[in-house]
């Protein structure tokens, strides 16, 4: 059995987030933000369909500046859960549950730093 009739779900997951992010990159579907809706502060991931936008437009200096944190954890992370599901589908070696546990306990952490870094120690901070 060749490999690509052995990945069933993750060219499917590949599709539709390709798709979700270009729809949200170019500004063709628009979700507001209701944390910030409700509290007039930016949440970690305020701008990231505007850096999305920017990176499709090969701006990596103005994707940064809408949101650093999406553009250098976010976007990687994604690509690595991605890489993961892949993995997973072919039945090869992935990392153990302690590995992958800790990874999504440094992302958390990382979110938050980036949070109240920029909304608590910068306000207004565009980086």
């Amino acid at each position: 059995m060749t490999t690509l009739v052995r990945l069933r779900v993750t060219p499917a997951v590949v599709a539709v987030t390709a798709a979700a992010g270009a729809l949200l990159g170019t500004g063709i579907v628009s979700i507001p933000c209701w944390f910030h809706a409700m509290t007039g502060a930016d949440c970690p991931f305020c701008g990231g369909s505007r850096a999305l936008g920017a990176l499709l437009h090969g701006d990596v200096a103005g994707a940064l500046r809408f949101n650093a944190f999406a553009v250098l954890v976010l976007l990687p992370a994604a690509v690595a859960a991605l890489v993961l599901l892949g993995r997973t589908e072919l039945g090869l070696r992935i990392p153990c549950w302690a590995v992958r546990r800790n990874a999504l306990v440094a992302l958390g952490i990382a979110t938050v730093a980036w949070w109240l870094v920029r909304d608590v120690a910068f306000p207004g901070l565009q980086v």
